[in-house]
């Protein structure tokens, strides 16, 4: 168990990994300002909007998803008019998020990211919309965590629990990998060599 195990599978990613890895969160950034702009919405709600209605949900759904409940929200739809591809209660974590009064302490619309985090309430959708916010962090997978200890299990396996505890150590590995590793001449964040050796990762082991 280390970061050397990290930067291991890092050394070992192809060109191809590297740009794909360190695009994914730009791009998926990208994809919420264009919903920004639509809606006329801060980009920080959109994100949070997407990454509530991220669980066991495919990237391109999830921002179909939140298009739809975006539109039916500002139309004055009711909330039960909208399907999604995810669990209902995240369903109603977005559409609470559109809803700046209820995370409270908002003024004249503005939510900041805390409060987004807050009503978010959940490890990895909390690190989904910080990593597409551009914070120095990430998601923890059971594949971040095999490539963390050097050794690979079946992700419905048991070994594959993480405690909120390890989710934070297992996530500032990542961050000091990052500051070690560099690509086309800066340091990478948590999220981006992260994302570069989850890549690696699955071909290595054919997942």
């Amino acid at each position: 168990m280390s970061v050397e195990n990290i930067i291991n599978i890092y050394n070992l990613s192809t060109p191809a990994e590297r740009r794909h890895g360190v695009t994914w969160y730009r791009v998926a950034l990208t994809e919420c300002e264009r919903l920004a702009v639509q809606f006329d919405l801060p980009v920080n709600i959109v994100a949070g909007v997407v990454s509530a209605l991220s669980p066991n949900n495919k990237w391109e759904r999830n921002i179909e998803n939140a298009h739809v409940l975006i539109d039916a929200y500002l139309d004055g739809e009711d909330i039960n008019s909208v399907k999604v591809s995810t669990y209902n209660a995240m369903k109603n974590k977005a559409w609470q998020i559109l809803d700046a009064k209820l995370l409270g302490n908002c003024h004249d619309d503005v939510v900041s990211d805390y409060h987004i985090t807050y009503k978010l309430n959940g490890q990895k959708i909390v690190s989904f919309f910080e990593c597409i916010m551009g914070y120095d962090t990430c998601c923890i997978d059971g594949h971040a965590k095999g490539i963390f200890e050097g050794q690979r299990f079946g992700l419905t396996s048991p070994k594959n629990y993480i405690s909120k505890k390890y989710y934070k150590e297992l996530q500032e590995a990542y961050v000091e990998a990052g500051k070690r590793c560099t690509f086309q001449k800066r340091h990478l964040k948590a999220f981006e060599i992260q994302a570069i050796t989850w890549l690696t990762w699955k071909r290595i082991h054919d997942i």
